[in-house]
């Protein structure tokens, strides 16, 4: 159970150093929610991943002066349970809205089993287009 405190905290790095996007996992599927946090602090995003699961991943470096970076992510419905948990404590408009879209929206057009029905897909589409103008 992550106390209220951590959610907060939490919620603080993800307005900071986070993103949430809709994000093509898998190349024959739909774009899927996804939360990441990226740094150069290792221990942060194991913090994240110890309270949120999700993976860490080191991201490629470009340049020998630059600090090796990484990066927490949690995708799908688990996103969606990580942004429910934070939400109450962000700050950021432009992502509170995102947040708020996903919330409403995802799950009502997205099929577990994958298999969509004509009036599933519209919506998607049309929530993957919402998304997509959202500044």
């Amino acid at each position: 159970m992550i106390r209220d405190i951590e959610a907060a905290y939490a919620a603080g790095i993800l307005d900071g150093e986070g993103s949430i996007s809709l994000t093509r996992v898998r190349k024959n599927r739909y774009p899927s929610p996804q939360v990441s946090v990226s740094t150069t602090d290792p221990e942060l995003l194991d913090w994240f991943r110890a309270r949120f699961g999700g993976s860490i991943v080191r991201k490629p470096s470009y340049k020998p002066t630059h600090s090796q970076s990484y990066e927490w992510k949690v995708t799908d419905r688990e996103a969606l349970r990580v942004l429910e948990r934070m939400r109450p404590y962000m700050v950021i408009e432009r992502k509170k809205r995102r947040c708020d879209l996903l919330l409403a929206e995802y799950l009502a057009c997205t099929p577990r089993n994958g298999r969509y029905t004509q009036e599933q897909l519209e919506r998607k589409q049309l929530l993957i287009e919402r998304f997509s103008s959202l500044p």
